[in-house]
């Protein structure tokens, strides 16, 4: 939100510069940046327009002569409201205007031009440039711009949280520069006047289907309105504020928004058919066209203002194009209520539409200022638009606000601020925050304001008092000391120690988005979860794979060059494998892949691509350096997959490792021409070997003896069984065994395969005799012959 300092000056006196303002706004929690230093506009002074003539040579353009308080020079101007006795800004040869853009002398259409007539855009004020800015007579001319600029148009961009419904308005914010300053915070004044009246009953009706949707509903009607330009401290206010300004009407509505940060709305009262308004949930009613002259489709979430058959605005979001004042609109019915803040965040989000009013409405306005609201328009619209009051005020007020009472403790106090704050330094600071309270003996029983929703607890009031008090006085402490108890380490820890060994192999951990379209979702045949309120088309259910937003990242990264690629995320997916919330089932999971190269081509080596051994080899030393055995793999069916392995350590399943089926890819959209390998692993059925208790063994310092034997097989044999097949027989002093070369020839045999296993022999104790070794190899020869279908081809 953009706050005006000059606005606010109206309520509290700000003594601060604006950067000093900034910090101590950042430290009361309301994140601010200065929006525009007009001090860098060098060379830029008020200029007066002396003359104003039809360019010689275009039809367009008016060639000037400007007074800049030391010389008249010529300028060639494109404004078409550029006239003669103008005060404007004049950019002289050498200034520099916000982008850099450096004014020279020049040429225009056969024309010198020696300087520039500024617009609001070019000044970096606003969007505006349709017409230079004229600047009020009463300045000097040849004085710097910036000074005049700073007083009308410095403003601070405020960054609110979302609990601080009450800071989306200047008085908001100058109310929080009071309370830190302790300075006197002006009222907003309003008149009343025949507020008790009964006439509008006469003419105007309102009903409310729920008071849980619309807890508050105030309305007025008034005649003899007059559409036209608002006055020009309005139009400046409202630019400093960011806000552009389109006529009277719309503007006081704008205005008083900014102003007290609670929303209105102004019908064209001859526009509403019937003098009933209606506000409900929507029944049979499709569509509404908005302000915005979007048509768009309602449904259950949306609550609507009614002309008691059609709506006629989105309640809290915005008004209809059928109810919406004209030019000629002359009676008009004020809007100022109180919306469920629920009822209007799902509203908002199912349209897609964020707008002012729905902002406040959905962090929770005050219901109180409703009526401070209703009083300040009707009042500006007397007073700059001719209207004639109806005497009397609708109120509806079904849903009374009930405050709360909240106990702080001053030992609590003490106990969270780390420091004594005194009972005279509490009661300044709860004054300033409008709570009521009062004070016990060992505690404050204090009241918030209707206008701090957010103020629920103790620990809310204790925080306040803190934030308030400042940050910057608490004392820093130089000792720090905590407790940690060693039966209970961090459950998380096991996750750290598998990032930082895939990290170790050579892996860069992701983090995609847990919602995905639900294309994506749905690609491999599992049920997804749908957001209620989606943000957008792409992120409408929860992910059911993680696969997805890694091909994602890969895609990314080979459109940006970097085409060798490890990657790996871990983090929870979701199915819905029953209905309802308790069908939900949330699987944390770990998944990676590679792609392009795992040695990349250099002077001394040639490049070697990944393959799917790749993967099997880092599931190997995943399991090896958890203590376990190598695991096992075995080929199954899966949807996506051009061939995929299930992986299993002791007979109990992990997950899957394969290559990715390029099929796949392109359902996914994506623009991947290689082949890609990866691994999906449940976290819960690998928690066990990552707790696994790895124990000490010294290092064995008596020789290995090796051995190698060549078998032929039948094609289809694995290696992988046989190597585990031999281990599992316990065989003594066998520490290792694994295949080192396969071999294919006419002379092994049609359908055969000669395959090289390296054997590995350590006793801890002493040094093998070589028939110790024999013995067994003996043995390894007869099982995998009977086992396998195997031939022996060589031994050595």
């Amino acid at each position: 939100m953009r706050i005006s300092i000059e606005w606010l000056k109206e309520f509290v006196d700000v003594k601060e510069g604006t950067s000093a303002l900034a910090d101590m706004l950042s430290m009361l929690g309301f994140e601010a940046e200065v929006v525009h230093d007009f001090s860098l506009l060098s060379k830029i002074v008020i200029g007066k327009v002396v003359t104003a003539q039809k360019h010689p040579n275009a039809d367009r353009l008016k060639l000037c002569t400007v007074n800049d308080g030391t010389d008249t020079l010529s300028v060639v101007c494109g404004a078409p409201n550029v006239d003669a006795g103008q005060t404007i800004a004049f950019a002289r040869v050498g200034a520099v205007l916000p982008g850099d853009f450096v004014i020279s002398k020049a040429k225009i259409r056969g024309q010198e031009s020696r300087g520039m007539i500024c617009s609001e855009r070019e000044l970096g004020i606003s969007d505006e440039h349709d017409g230079i800015m004229v600047l009020p007579n009463t300045l000097k001319v040849g004085r710097p711009i910036h000074p005049h600029l700073d007083k009308m148009y410095s403003s601070l961009e405020i960054d609110l949280t979302p609990n601080r419904p009450d800071g989306f308005s200047h008085y908001g914010i100058a109310r929080e520069i009071a309370l830190k300053t302790r300075r006197k915070l002006n009222d907003i004044s309003v008149k009343t006047s025949n507020a008790k009246s009964k006439n509008i009953h006469k003419i105007a009706k309102v009903t409310i289907d729920d008071a849980k949707d619309c807890p508050r509903y105030m309305g007025a009607v008034l005649n003899n309105v007059t559409v036209g330009p608002s006055p020009d401290w309005m139009v400046d206010r409202l630019k400093a504020a960011g806000q552009r300004s389109i006529n009277n009407l719309v503007d006081i509505s704008n205005y008083v928004l900014l102003e007290m940060g609670h929303p209105t709305h102004i019908f064209d009262y001859d526009k509403i058919s019937s003098n009933t308004i209606t506000i409900r949930r929507v029944k049979n009613d499709k569509t509404i066209t908005t302000l915005d002259e979007e048509k768009r489709k309602l449904s259950k979430q949306q609550l609507l203002i009614t002309d008691g058959k059609k709506p006629i605005a989105l309640a809290g979001i915005m008004g209809g194009l059928e109810s919406a004042v004209q030019d000629k609109t002359t009676t008009v019915f004020v809007e100022s209520a109180y919306f469920d803040p629920v009822a209007i965040r799902k509203g908002s989000k199912e349209l897609g539409l964020l707008t002012e009013a729905s902002r406040r409405f959905e962090r929770g306005a005050d219901v109180h200022a409703a009526e401070t609201a209703l009083w300040r328009v009707i009042n500006l619209l007397q007073e700059f638009a001719g209207g004639e009051l109806v005497p009397g005020i609708i109120d509806e007020y079904p849903g009374k606000f009930k405050s709360i009472n909240i106990s702080m403790r001053r030992s609590e106090l003490d106990l969270f601020a780390g420091c004594a704050i005194s009972d005279k330094e509490v009661k300044i600071i709860l004054d300033g925050l409008e709570i009521k309270f009062e004070k016990k003996k060992e505690y404050w029983k204090c009241t918030p304001p209707s206008f701090r929703p957010d103020l629920e607890r103790e620990a809310d009031v204790i925080e306040e008092i803190i934030r308030v008090y400042g940050y910057d006085n608490i004392p820093s402490s130089t000792k720090y000391a905590s407790s940690y108890v060693v039966d209970h380490p961090d459950p998380e820890q096991p996750l750290e120690d598998l990032r930082n060994l895939f990290s170790a192999f050579g892996y860069q951990e992701c983090q995609s988005n847990t919602l995905q379209s639900k294309q994506w979702t749905t690609i491999h045949g599992k049920k997804s979860i749908p957001m209620m309120n989606p943000l957008t088309e792409h992120m409408t259910h929860m992910r059911t794979d993680l696969l997805p937003g890694l091909l994602e990242a890969v895609d990314f990264n080979i459109k940006n060059g970097s085409t060798d690629l490890y990657l790996f995320e871990l983090g929870n997916v979701f199915i819905q494998q029953k209905k309802g919330l308790s069908g939900i089932k949330e699987i944390p999971m770990i998944c990676g892949l590679v792609y392009g190269d795992r040695v990349s081509l250099s002077a001394h080596e040639q490049a070697k691509p990944t393959s799917l051994f790749t993967i099997m080899g880092h599931m190997d030393r995943l399991c090896k350096s958890f203590g376990e055995n190598a695991p096992t793999y075995e080929l199954v069916e899966a949807q996506g997959y051009q061939k995929a392995f299930a992986v299993s350590v002791e007979k109990e399943e992990l997950g899957m490792v394969g290559t990715i089926d390029n099929t796949f890819v392109e359902n996914l959209g994506l623009e991947i021409d290689n082949t890609i390998h990866c691994f999906s692993l449940e976290i819960n059925k690998l928690m066990p070997l990552l707790r696994h208790k790895q124990l000490f063994a010294p290092i064995n310092v008596y020789p290995i003896v090796e051995r190698d034997i060549d078998f032929v097989f039948p094609e289809q044999a694995e290696t992988g069984v046989v190597s585990q097949k031999i281990l599992q027989q316990n065989f003594p002093n066998l520490t290792e065994v694994f295949p080192i070369d396969i071999f294919r020839h006419k002379s092994v045999g049609d359908e055969q395969k000669s395959v090289t296993f390296h054997f590995r022999f350590q006793h801890p104790d002493k040094t093998l005799e070589d028939k110790e070794v024999s013995s067994v190899i003996n043995k390894i020869k007869r099982l995998v012959l009977s086992e396998f279908d195997a031939k022996l081809r060589s031994s050595n």
